[in-house]
């Protein structure tokens, strides 16, 4: 077992590497969790509490945007409750209509299998007399 923070040191120090050889953070973290196994955010987490650790807890902040406003007001829960409700609820009569036709498909399937397994026996006891 890795000693407690060596893990993460270990993640840095792929993921500088990575960087000066041309890749963006997205994609190293991308191809070390691929590589380790770990998620993706879990790799980021991993480099970023390095990078602030060595930063001294100065990391250059993330441009503020409009958009980036908006989600974060939504995370916090203004304005959610019926819209995320009636969004969630169309998604699961997607998901349970696309469920049922998939069913649907896999049953025609096994029919259509078994007349074709049914049609190969009759032919086969045909050919089994004639060689008699």
């Amino acid at each position: 077992m890795p000693r407690s923070g060596e893990v993460g040191e270990q993640i840095f120090e792929q993921v500088e590497k990575l960087v000066a050889g041309g890749m963006n953070r997205t994609e190293a973290f991308a191809k070390i969790s691929a590589d380790s196994g770990r998620r993706a955010g879990t790799v980021a987490a991993n480099y970023y509490r390095v990078a602030r650790k060595r930063a001294g807890g100065s990391l250059r902040p993330r441009k503020s945007t409009r958009a980036g406003s908006a989600r974060k007001t939504a995370r916090r829960g203004a304005g959610r409750g019926r819209a995320v409700a009636t969004s969630a609820g169309s998604d699961i009569d997607a998901l349970t209509k696309a469920l049922v036709q998939n069913v649907q498909a896999l049953a025609d399937a096994v029919k259509s299998q078994a007349a074709e397994v049914k049609d190969l026996r009759t032919r086969l006891d045909g050919v089994k007399k004639l060689l008699d």
